[in-house]
């Protein structure tokens, strides 16, 4: 922390201030964190990066993109940000990570029927499934689930979607017995009446990470990244990201918000 403190001094004596505009890839929707109400923007992904780059002096753009596309364009330099990132080394050379801006945990949510003596993913290894199952694209869900995705003989049961609402989609008109989801995600789709959810329940946890805000290597220099990280903290500290967090908490989950630890290069 000091040492950021001192990048952001030298920084701030160097550089005139400017304003600036975040270029950011979002999906049309994935309650409660990111939703889309006509023209503008909310969530908790959004409110927290809003809330950050206000501290900034700094604007965000969103730009409608899956996540698979939304990956594309970050290397082509069109996007400098992106949300509910998972930190693993590959991922370091392209992201600098600001954050935690919360713990993901990911289930299986699925049709319990079609998932007999199912119960974690090392059963999942040894016997495989009849069950069919969607997941994201281009997402993370720990190295146990890239091992199976790695087999041939499991990768057959799994299908790869390129958003998170075709995803769910699948699911709730019967394409797929069940899908890899964020848990508060869950929660949130199943309050919606319109839906038919009923016989979809979370069957086992897969993988929890802290996930964080992505921000583009290409486009944000050393200086900038150390501004961001020290923004966040003071944040964090002054519990102002607690407070943005606080109308998304459920009954039926609460979000936990991580310390501060942000990674800035590979």
């Amino acid at each position: 922390m000091k040492r950021l403190l001192a990048l952001l001094f030298c920084f701030s004596l160097s550089t005139p201030a400017i304003s600036c505009t975040w270029r950011i890839g979002i999906e049309t929707s994935f309650a409660p964190y990111i939703m889309q109400h006509g023209n503008s923007w909310r969530g908790l992904n959004v409110d927290l990066l809003s809330a950050l780059a206000t501290e900034m002096g700094c604007q965000l753009e969103f730009i409608h993109s899956p996540w698979l596309r939304a990956l594309k364009l970050m290397e082509q330099g069109q996007l400098d940000v992106v949300t509910h990132l998972t930190y693993n080394p590959e991922r370091s050379r392209q992201f600098a990570f600001i954050g935690p801006h919360h713990q993901e945990v990911i289930y299986l949510v699925g049709i319990p029927q079609a998932f007999p003596g199912l119960t974690d993913l090392s059963e999942l290894k040894r016997s495989g499934t009849p069950g069919i199952i969607a997941l994201l694209n281009g997402a993370y869900y720990g190295d146990e689930l890239d091992s199976i995705l790695n087999d041939a003989n499991n990768r057959t049961r799994f299908v790869f979607i390129r958003g998170n609402e075709d995803k769910q989609a699948l699911l709730l008109n019967g394409r797929v017995h069940g899908v890899l989801e964020d848990i508060a995600a869950y929660h949130y789709w199943k309050k919606r009446a319109s839906l038919p959810t009923a016989n979809y329940q979370p069957l086992f946890q897969v993988f929890q990470s802290p996930v964080y805000f992505g921000f583009n290597l290409n486009t944000f220099n050393a200086q900038q990244l150390a501004a961001l990280a020290v923004a966040w903290q003071k944040l964090y500290d002054n519990g102002s990201l607690l407070q943005v967090m606080q109308p998304y908490q459920l009954d039926e989950y609460q979000f936990t918000l991580p310390a501060p630890q942000p990674r800035l290069a590979p």
